[in-house]
């Protein structure tokens, strides 16, 4: 089914007119205030109903109901991604300047998502007195990246669901260290979960190799629908995550299936040679 021709509310949405600034501000508003909505949920029906969450010091909290959020986003993402890639006809055919109504609701509520992740992230840095500098880049160029996209009309969408469909390894992240954190670091789930969250990584990296020579393929297409400042934002974007970030995430996931330790807040060993594993 073409989801800018869904039944009911979903055909309303998709059939907006995104030409308007005011619908594309509006949707990235709602994007925010969703994600926003997930966030608070989350913390409220984990306060209620698990004890694992109740337990945990209240930046390990703000981290849990974080990914919780990221999760629903990569859902929404890779759904995205993968209509692009696998379904819709009409962006791969034009990979610099294809639009889609459909395309359009996802560019938009993106933007309001990772504006929410921004947030979130410098707000729980002040709070608790940490920054994890990897994560705060990937969370600037991604905002910068969207927020480009929203306001330009011209702008083709085909390498926006690329880069949604790059969230695909966030369901099992989020996953991955709620179950550590609730002891079950030793059972076959949570050790499947893992290889499927590697193996969802390294899909990562081959899916940053085909946006580079989708790239490559579609420069005078892309110099011709992007700002230049825009353009090298997505280009240096795209640099970093395909020689820093994701090797570097994949090797610590990798790590982590060998020793189950939750490096975000394991404390260092005495002799600083790095996170001791928590006792489970």
């Amino acid at each position: 089914m073409d989801p800018a021709r869904g039944p009911g509310v979903l055909e309303g949405i998709f059939d907006l007119d995104y030409a308007s600034w005011q619908v594309r501000s509006t949707l990235a508003v709602a994007g925010f205030a969703f994600y926003l909505g997930v966030f608070v949920v989350c913390h409220q029906l984990s306060s209620s109903l698990n004890a694992t969450y109740r337990a945990l010091a209240a930046k390990e909290k703000v981290f849990w109901d974080l990914a919780a959020t990221r999760a629903v986003f990569g859902v929404q993402g890779t759904a995205a991604g993968l209509w692009a890639l696998l379904v819709d006809p009409v962006l791969p055919a034009d990979k610099a300047h294809a639009q889609q109504s459909w395309s359009w609701f996802h560019v938009t509520t993106a933007t309001g998502f990772f504006f929410f992740e921004n947030a979130a992230l410098h707000l729980s840095n002040l709070r608790f007195r940490t920054f994890d500098l990897f994560l705060a880049v990937h969370h600037l160029f991604a905002f910068l990246g969207f927020l480009g996209l929203t306001a330009n009309v011209h702008a083709g969408h085909y390498l926006a669901m690329a880069t949604l469909l790059l969230e695909m390894s966030t369901p099992f992240t989020c996953a991955s260290w709620m179950l550590l954190k609730a002891g079950w670091s030793d059972s076959l789930f949570w050790k499947a979960n893992q290889w499927l969250m590697i193996h969802m990584f390294h899909c990562r990296m081959v899916l940053s190799y085909h946006m580079w020579w989708v790239c490559l393929r579609h420069w005078e297409g892309l110099c011709r629908s992007l700002y230049p400042p825009h353009l090298a934002l997505f280009l240096c974007g795209l640099g970093l995550l395909t020689l820093v970030l994701n090797p570097y995430w994949t090797h610590k996931k990798t790590q982590q299936l060998l020793h189950p330790v939750d490096w975000n807040f394991a404390p260092p060993r005495a002799n600083g040679q790095g996170p001791q594993k928590k006792a489970q």
